[in-house]
């Protein structure tokens, strides 16, 4: 994935509505409330999601998603794995 595209990416997410309620939503993922989503948390919650895929949606690629990151995890699987079933 080109720089420009995650770029592009990361200002969706940001402007993105946050997921507030429902399994997506990000207290339901963050399991041990620390503020941080890792890839293990989000796997208890979004089965089908590919590390590749997780990996791609943390841009300061610190290894695990803030709240602020967050939305664009949840819409990335929402619109690849969930709407394409």
């Amino acid at each position: 994935m080109s720089s420009r595209l995650i770029v592009m990416l990361v200002a969706l997410g940001a402007f993105a509505a946050p997921v507030r309620a429902g399994p997506l939503a990000f207290p339901a993922v963050d399991t041990n409330r620390d503020g941080f989503v890792t890839y293990e948390e989000a796997r208890s919650q979004m089965s089908r999601l590919a590390r590749v895929h997780y990996d791609k949606c943390d841009p300061d690629g610190d290894g695990r998603i803030s709240q602020r990151e967050y939305p664009l995890l949840a819409n990335f699987y929402w619109m690849n794995y969930v709407m394409r079933d």
